[in-house]
């Protein structure tokens, strides 16, 4: 029981993380068809900026917001990049995850030791009894634990309801007229040029929203690891593609649910592959390539469930 309870925990709670980059990847990869590659740089942006401003007693809801905005702003640069510069959309996401290489490098080690050399030290850790999300108002109204349960509620609680509140933001933005003008960017930039509107601000916009919510992750993901260092951002893009592409095509005929939480569940099934592969005792080296052998996995179901699409509109 306590074994199970355990898997569920894990496999929840990163699920409910990792989720937000996979709705992230849904407005940039889904709706606009832009392989963004900035993800790496702006899910560990968005870590740092977290963990420095809880290192510095600042308010947890206030460093999440603060995350969010970096991580927006990032996305932006990348949007410029390809729109007004027309550099190509892997070119602009390399150039900039490349940049915050060495941005988050400098952002630790001036945000922790006020040294702006970058040199001083890669990584925050700022410990378990720090004012994190899961101890500050609202959340620390929740008992920590079930009596007589290992099983962490206050925290899945936490990530429960902000993925659930971050994917009714993004059904809410896709509902406005931006949200409707993105959508028909994605779809048919021309049309949307007939309209006399610039497809080019809507591509910027979805990329700011969609590296926002990597950011975020990023935050919520040091609640998990209780650190900050440089490689946590690697592999990022793999978990969002995977996640995405797994609930898009598990969930497709299940027609009453909504493609962000489609995106959820895919993420939940995915955390779930990777926790039952550690149960079994596959070492944790073996970690990245699960996740590309997932990751294949979902490319092939997906491209088979296209080419049944596009054979059942031929015989149409």
């Amino acid at each position: 029981m306590q074994t199970l309870l355990a898997t569920a925990e894990v496999f929840l709670r990163s699920g409910f993380v990792f989720s937000l980059i996979a709705m992230g990847y849904y407005i940039s990869y889904t709706l606009l068809d832009f392989p963004d590659l900035t993800v790496e740089g702006t899910f560990l942006s968005g870590a740092a900026v977290f963990a420095i401003l809880i290192h510095h007693g600042v308010n947890a809801w206030i460093a999440l917001v603060a995350s969010f905005l970096v991580g927006f702003l990032f996305g932006t640069l990348t949007g410029i990049l390809h729109v007004k510069l027309r550099i190509r959309p892997l070119l602009c996401g390399i150039l900039v995850s490349t940049a915050l290489l060495t941005v988050n490098l400098i952002a630790v080690s001036a945000g922790m030791t006020g040294d702006f050399s970058g040199e001083s030290t890669s990584q925050i850790s700022y410990g378990r009894g720090a004012a994190t999300l899961d101890n500050v108002f609202p959340i620390n109204l929740i008992p920590p634990r079930i009596p007589g349960l290992n099983l962490a509620l206050r925290e899945l609680i936490l990530f429960a309801l902000l993925a659930i509140l971050f994917k009714y933001l993004l059904d809410w933005f896709l509902s406005t007229k931006r949200g409707m003008l993105l959508r028909a960017t994605g779809s048919n930039d021309r049309f949307v040029t007939t309209l006399a509107k610039d497809c080019g601000n809507s591509k910027i916009l979805g990329l700011g929203i969609g590296n926002a919510y990597a950011a975020v992750a990023g935050a919520l993901y040091t609640h998990i690891s209780g650190n900050v260092n440089q490689s946590m951002g690697t592999g990022t893009i793999v978990i969002g593609l995977a996640s995405l592409i797994i609930g898009l095509s598990v969930f497709k005929r299940v027609r009453f649910l909504r493609p962000s939480t489609k995106v959820i569940l895919g993420a939940l099934l995915y955390q779930l592959c990777l926790t039952v592969a550690q149960k079994m005792g596959v070492p944790s080296a073996y970690n990245k390539l699960i996740m590309a052998v997932l990751f294949t996995g979902a490319l092939l179901l997906s491209r088979r469930g296209r080419a049944a699409k596009q054979a059942a509109a031929g015989r149409e």
